[in-house]
């Protein structure tokens, strides 16, 4: 239904409420009736006849599909027909007319953060009338208002949400970051105080050489006293790298434990949509080091607090109006930085996707696995160029951004030190009236100069926090993220497979695709069987693998065991009860004896167990044969690694496979990189491994899945046929001009 048509039956019910003498609540949008009525206020509109109606009432009316709710500011007849005139107590212009027709009726009261109000009340009454008179003088006013109230809300928004993420950051590190705000403020005064004994110093000097009698005992205390400080802000120095080292590490480790265990949780489907890889890809980029630089941004933050505070009150002792000056000074530099940061988040944003392509072209650049076929085929230069063009385009946006805030901030700076050059000039003339002691002149120089810094740092502190958040926004909405998986005790039942798995309408589209990868499947695996699926690449099978392993839950249907479906059992005790090999197998860098007890992780690794599953999968002379047995450290990524063949990891991932007892086996292509013999062996053991539990198979090698008890034939998302192998081939239907085409080929 389209959404004009929409709006019309809306409109038509609305209509028929407000005819029977109900009253009708009208969200309103935008600030156009601002102060009366602002964004988001409910008003509830009554039924009213035209001889009501007075100049001054808030009326709904029809406008172009739309509903407006302005103030009348005039009725007039045109052409004997009675007609309306409304205006926006904000806006300049005044609304198009209107008849009787488009008139739905009057506002009396509203709604506003769950307080009820009424526009005959003595302050709905004043702002009437100050609109219907003063409305050009008004306008401006509400402008600036509206303006600040969403600054305000903004701020708001903006540290309730640094208040979460900071909370998240520093979760479980508490003790630390208090320690290093302790040493912050400290670290925020001492300069000041060196300043200040530094300043009694060159006073007491100044006594002591004019008709004052010298007081030793004084300035050797002063002396001590400033020696005395100087230490304290050494050790403090020392003392602050060691606890900042230790917030750091803590806040680190915090964030690798969210970010991984998140990843382990995520849907597959995440990884298959481009916009969620570009919001993970900003995620694990901006978690390496955001969460760190956003603690350093505010624990400068809160020793600049201090710093400034102790400034302040030794510009009052001064002057105090010098303090003015110096914020006027660095407030064009805030400024910059402000505009600056919000447009370096949008332009990160926009080059997610271009980003991530660069990374892969620098990865198969650089990648072992794209090593052999770069060399072979000699297209490095092709995938230099595409790196290249990406990266030039990437480096082209940025460098456009940093010249405009280069510009614009060589200007601050300019003004800055312009404003703190006539303060200095100001402070030396009253030091020449006799208004000011020559130590008084020196702290104003040091405290000016330190001042402007200090503020300085904590403006762009601020700044550097409201980007920080910004950019760490991503990593807490990765977090946030929703996932499928259940921990036990939220299951329902638990996991049993002693009758069958049954799929029952199922129906499945990847969230990427515009086809649908299964749709209305209805097969029955029986428990204690082999099932092998078949067909051509694209038909469906892998797919019916994932959602076995509840990678996925259907769109439509449900997948059954023992007649339980399979989403009140929970896909981790799904998948604690499959063993299985996929595809695309995974190859791990670590000793051979963990990659084969990587199958049961659950209990400690049992050599002997291990020995059988290697035997079973063809690949146990192989391990003894390699250096140092089953303790040997497989793959070239780490120093005394041995490489394995393809075939020989796929025999590994097989291995693994058979190293897990569970009551359900899947095998995707379980021989696509072995050969004849190797394929025979596999079988032979797969047929042994299966004899007591439910297996299936995936392989376009019909000769692997001949003994299979019942086989599935998929074509385009369905299943078109189904039996033993002796039934489909005397079937001489799909499954069997597959067979033929294969064996010509193996006779060829």
């Amino acid at each position: 239904m389209k959404k004009e048509e929409i709006h019309s039956q809306l409109y038509g019910i609305a209509e028929s409420l407000l005819d029977e003498n109900h009253t009708v609540s009208f969200r309103m949008q935008g600030n156009s009736m601002y102060p009366t009525l602002q964004d988001g206020d409910l008003g509830r509109v009554e039924k009213c006849s035209p001889d009501e109606l007075k100049i001054g009432d808030i009326v709904v009316f029809k406008m172009h599909d739309k509903l407006i709710a302005h103030r009348l500011v005039d009725i007039f007849h045109q052409n004997d027909v009675r007609m309306y005139m409304a205006k926006g107590d904000k806006n300049y212009q005044k609304d198009a007319p209107f008849t009787c027709e488009d008139l739905f009726g009057k506002i009396t009261s509203f709604e506003r953060k769950n307080r009820f109000k009424k526009l005959e009340s003595p302050v709905r009454k004043f702002q009437r009338f100050t609109t219907q008179y003063f409305s050009k003088v008004l306008i401006p006013i509400y402008d600036m208002l509206l303006r600040l109230t969403s600054q305000v809300n903004r701020l708001h928004t903006g540290f309730q949400s640094l208040s979460t993420n900071v909370s998240v950051i520093v979760k479980n590190s508490g003790s630390l970051f208090l320690i290093n705000s302790i040493i912050a403020i400290l670290q925020g005064v001492i300069p000041f105080v060196i300043i200040v004994c530094i300043k009694l110093l060159i006073d007491q000097l100044t006594r002591s050489t004019g008709t004052q009698n010298p007081q030793p005992l004084v300035f050797i205390t002063l002396l001590i006293v400033t020696a005395l400080v100087f230490l304290i802000s050494a050790v403090l120095s020392e003392i602050n790298s060691y606890y900042s080292e230790k917030l750091s590490q803590s806040v680190t480790r915090r964030v690798y434990e969210k970010l991984q265990g998140k990843h382990a949780s995520l849907d597959l489907s995440n990884y298959e949509n481009p916009a969620k890889q570009d919001k993970i890809h900003r995620a694990v980029q901006e978690a390496s080091y955001r969460p760190i630089k956003i603690l350093n941004e505010l624990l400068l933050g809160i020793k600049s607090i201090a710093s400034a505070l102790f400034l302040v009150g030794l510009f009052i002792s001064i002057r105090w109006y010098l303090v003015l000056i110096l914020l006027v000074a660095i407030l064009p530099g805030i400024l910059v930085r402000l505009k600056f940061s919000k447009e370096l988040y949008k332009l990160k944003e926009f080059q997610s996707t271009k980003e991530r392509e660069m990374y892969y072209y620098n990865r198969i650049l650089t990648g072992f696995p794209f090593a052999k076929e770069l060399k072979l085929f000699g297209f490095f230069d092709f995938f230099r160029h595409r790196f290249s063009t990406a990266q030039d385009t990437l480096f082209e946006q940025k460098i456009s951004l940093r010249q405009s805030e280069l510009r614009m901030g060589i200007f601050a700076q300019v003004f800055a030190v312009v404003l703190i050059f006539i303060s200095l000039g100001f402070v030396s003339v009253l030091k020449m009236k006799g208004e000011l002691s020559i130590g008084t002149v020196v702290l104003f120089f040091f405290a000016f100069q330190r001042g402007y810094s200090v503020l300085n740092d904590f403006f762009r502190s601020i700044t550097q926090i409201v980007e920080d958040n910004t950019f760490l926004k991503d990593f807490i909405e990765f977090l946030n993220m929703p996932t499928r998986l259940k921990t036990q005790s939220e299951t329902d039942s638990l996991f049993s497979l002693k009758k069958e798995i049954r799929f029952e309408n199922v129906g499945f589209r990847y969230e990427s695709s515009k086809r649908d990868a299964l749709e209305s499947v209805n097969i029955t695996i029986p428990a204690g069987k082999t099932v092998a699926f078949v067909g051509a690449n694209g038909s469906g099978k892998t797919t019916m693998i994932k959602l076995l392993c509840g990678f996925y839950e259907p769109d439509t249907g449900r997948i059954l065991f023992d007649n339980v479906d399979s989403a009140l059992i929970g896909q981790k005790e799904v998948c604690a009860n499959i063993t299985a090999v996929f595809q695309d197998f995974a190859l791990y860098n670590i000793p051979a004896i963990e990659n084969l007890g990587l199958g049961d992780i659950s209990t400690p690794i049992d050599l002997e167990k291990a020995k059988k599953a290697a035997q079973a999968a063809g690949i146990d002379e192989v391990i003894e044969h390699l250096p140092d047995g089953y303790n040997t450290l497989l793959g070239n990524l780490f120093k005394g690694g041995e490489e394995l063949s393809i075939g020989q990891w796929q025999k590994m991932a097989i291995a693994r496979a058979f190293y897990r007892d569970s009551p359900l086996i899947l095998m995707d292509e379980p021989s696509s990189a072995l050969d004849a013999d190797a394929e025979l062996q596999i079988i032979t053991s797969l047929k042994k491994l299966s004899r007591e539990k439910t297996a299936v198979i995936i392989s376009h090698r019909l000769t692997t899945v001949q003994w299979a008890d019942l086989i599935y034939f998929f074509q385009e998302g369905e299943v078109l046929e189904s039996g033993s192998h002796h039934e489909l081939m005397d079937l001489k239907g799909k499954y069997y001009s597959l067979f033929q085409t294969a064996n010509k080929r193996i006779e060829k």
